[in-house]
């Protein structure tokens, strides 16, 4: 926990055990001129002890300079915060004071609370200050026993306190009776609080120490962000910057906004909206923040006064879960609890209008929320993404670069092909918590570790924003070499199908485009819609494409054949030689055909079809149907094209066994060619317009897929042989 401690401190300063600051063992006493370094004190004391009788106006302007110095360059002051705030421990874990409750029953579990509020010079007696307590709990006990022993210690602490309240201001007994807020975000109430809702163990402990964490980490943020203020005030007013308590600092806040922070109202509140112990434990895993929200709505009348409103819970939860997830993207209240689960900060106030904002924009974009929320495994990424990074992507699509429409635009965003376009351009914030398992490799002595920090924690978005510039360069480039060398003019195929195309490495996509143009012969207008009906053509390496190419000429396709071929058939290009080609040529060549080249010029696609699932079955119905089957398939090399279940065995199976017509007699292309009505008025020659075949087809594909079913259930009852 001292290792969670250090990591938030070292988001300011490496510490002072970088720098070599030890604690020092004698008090330090008060001075004037604390603000002055060591070199500058020792320099004014030599230059006033060796004036010689100096003017009364030389020793004026030598006071004013010692009373208004200039920031040291090194500031001990600081240094000594930090090492206090680092050797003082854990907030929530660890109190050295000896004040301690300590709970009966022999467990040893030590409960430490502070008692008396620690307060700065200048502040009166009767001010309404709560310290910051300390929780801790040295063994592991069980729930029941925990519950018992914080009761027992709430009973103790109020009786032994009890005369105290009586002689003490009401603003005093306020103090006290708040001072434990901080206490019930310890991991181990936490976890219990969560497995009283039937939360997983492992699941309960974890969601406890990322609270926990989150809390700790808040706090020391907090504390030192206000001793900087402080430190940097006193410089500017000239004033002495207050010594440092060696022993730790402990921050004070208001009782009024310490009755803000409420875990268990949290939790409450969840429940009442119908999240169970699994939801709640999720929504604090990813977002710990809520569990810091104020629970309900209150009316805060200074805060009214000067304009600030506090969002608590139970509005985000209205906002978020019934509002957009409920009532206008209407999911089922499972699959919004699903949503919530996985959508880090959608409870937070910013996360709530940030969704709110990617729904309107998607809305506005041609997108319906019943085709947004159609998707419901993409739809808690989409509404965590930045709505102005989206905003930027829109306005990059529809301008004179790519020139798609608005209404376009939506329906490609929303698609699952989508995403690694929406991660590049406006990707999702990394959220690293304290005492995550990704950090744990850090070295925190290391003089590297702020750095490592940086880039865990988000604190430097340089990078991520040059990372967003570079894939907006990418795709202005890959539009540029598309419309220039291909002549593509409309783009939204190639987003709708393929996306990260435009990601791609544009020097190949320049000699894939060329080469097709200069060697193949294909025109512009060929290239182009190549590229459209399958984009991921640009991914392929001009030297495989290089090698189809030669394949095909070496079967003897014709050269004029090629631009045809590849215009209609792109995919023929992205064909593995040796495993698809190759075995596909050897079965044309046993069934007889001479003229390879030929064979393929007319049905190109027939270099990916597989031997052993579609070639072959077809051909050995085809030497039982037909009488002269070589001759039928050099004429109509498409019969290979059709399914063999679906539309070949079944209009076979109709001339044959309804209409009584012998089947070797009839050629392949009549049977095949026509639609299912001309095949039954024009081969089958039926007069009631088709009807007849088509309920003749409708009881068969039951029956089919009837007899599937039952296939499939016999396979997975056999057992298997090891």
């Amino acid at each position: 926990m001292r290792q969670n401690t250090c990591i938030a401190l070292l988001l300011i300063s490496i510490g002072s055990d970088v720098w070599g600051f030890s604690k020092s063992k004698h008090p330090v006493k008060s001075r004037e001129a604390i603000s002055l370094s060591p070199l500058r004190v020792a320099s004014t004391t030599w230059a006033t002890s060796n004036d010689g009788g100096g003017s009364n106006e030389q020793m004026r302007r030598r006071q004013q300079q010692r009373q208004k110095a200039k920031a040291p360059l090194v500031d001990s002051t600081l240094l000594r915060f930090l090492s206090s705030q680092k050797n003082s421990g854990s907030v929530l874990l660890e109190d050295d004071r000896p004040s301690t409750l300590s709970a009966g029953g022999g467990g040893g579990t030590t409960i430490s609370i502070a008692k008396t509020p620690i307060r700065t010079s200048g502040e009166s007696s009767s001010s309404s200050l709560v310290d910051l307590p300390t929780f801790t709990s040295e063994n592991i006990i069980e729930q029941a026993e925990l519950e018992q022993t914080l009761v027992a210690a709430a009973s103790s602490q109020v009786i032994s306190t009890s005369n105290i309240l009586e002689q003490q201001q009401p603003e005093e007994k306020s103090v006290i009776e708040n001072q434990s807020w901080l206490s019930q975000y310890n991991a181990q109430r936490v976890t219990l609080k969560l497995l009283a809702l039937g939360v997983d163990n492992e699941v309960a402990t974890n969601a406890g120490t990322i609270v926990q964490n989150y809390a700790l980490a808040r706090i020391t943020r907090r504390r030192i962000r206000k001793f900087l203020q402080e430190r940097d005030a006193a410089w500017e007013s000239g004033s002495a910057v207050p010594l440092v308590d060696r022993s730790g600092i402990k921050e004070s806040i208001s009782a009024v906004a310490a009755g803000k922070f409420d875990i268990d109202g949290v939790i409450t509140v969840m429940t009442e909206y119908g999240l169970t112990g699994s939801d709640v434990a999720a929504i604090f895993s990813h977002t710990p923040s809520v569990a810091m929200m104020q629970a309900r709505s209150t009316v805060d009348e200074s805060a009214a006064a000067v304009g600030r409103t506090s969002v608590s819970l139970e509005q985000t939860l209205e906002q978020s879960f019934v509002g957009l997830l409920g009532e206008r993207l209407k999911l089922r209240r499972y699959d919004a609890r699903k949503v919530l689960r996985s959508c880090p900060g959608l409870l937070t106030s910013k996360g709530s209008k940030s969704a709110d904002q990617v729904v309107n924009l998607m809305v506005s974009l041609g997108s319906s929320t019943n085709s947004i929320a159609r998707d419901k495994s993409t739809l808690p990424t989409l509404l965590s993404r930045p709505p102005a990074l989206i905003f930027r992507l829109v306005a990059f699509l529809s301008s004179a670069q790519l020139q798609l429409p608005l209404n376009s635009i939506g329906p490609i965003l929303r698609q699952k092909q989508s995403a690694e376009m929406l991660n590049a351009v406006a990707p999702l914030k990394r959220t690293i918590l304290l005492g995550d398992a990704s950090i744990d490799h850090i070295n925190m002595t290391s003089l590297s570790v702020e750095e490592e920090m940086r880039q865990y924690l988000r604190v430097d978005n340089t990078v991520r924003q040059q990372k967003i510039d570079e894939s907006y360069r990418s795709m202005e480039a890959v539009a540029d070499v598309l419309r220039r060398c291909a002549g593509i003019r409309d783009f939204r195929k190639i987003l709708s199908s393929y996306p990260d195309a435009f990601f791609l490495n544009v020097t190949n996509i320049y000699q894939v485009t060329s080469y097709l143009r200069g060697d193949v012969g294909m025109s512009k207008d060929d290239v182009a819609k190549a590229i459209q009906n399958f984009p991921s053509l640009l991914k392929q390496d001009v030297s495989k494409i290089k090698d189809v190419v030669e394949f095909l000429r070496s079967i003897e396709v014709e050269e004029d054949a090629l631009p045809s071929i590849f215009r209609s058939f792109p995919a023929t290009l992205l064909l593995d030689i040796e495993n698809d080609m190759v075995p596909v040529v050897d079965f044309i060549r046993g069934m007889g055909v001479r003229n390879i080249g030929r064979f393929v010029t007319r049905l190109p696609p027939v270099l990916g079809y597989s031997v052993e699932k579609d070639l072959q079955p077809k051909w050995d119905f085809l030497t039982e149907v037909c009488q002269f089957d070589y001759f039928e398939v050099a004429r109509f090399p498409a019969y290979f094209s059709y399914p063999l279940d679906r539309v070949i065995k079944m209009r076979y199976d109709y001339l044959r066994d309804c209409k009584g017509i012998p089947i070797q007699l009839v050629r392949v292309d009549d049977v095949l060619r026509f639609g299912d009505r001309e095949f039954a008025t024009e081969i089958a020659l039926d007069d009631d317009n088709g009807a007849a075949f088509a309920k003749f087809v409708e009881e068969r594909s039951c029956s089919l897929q009837s007899s599937m079913r039952n296939n499939r259930r016999n396979n997975k009852k056999k057992p298997k042989h090891h």
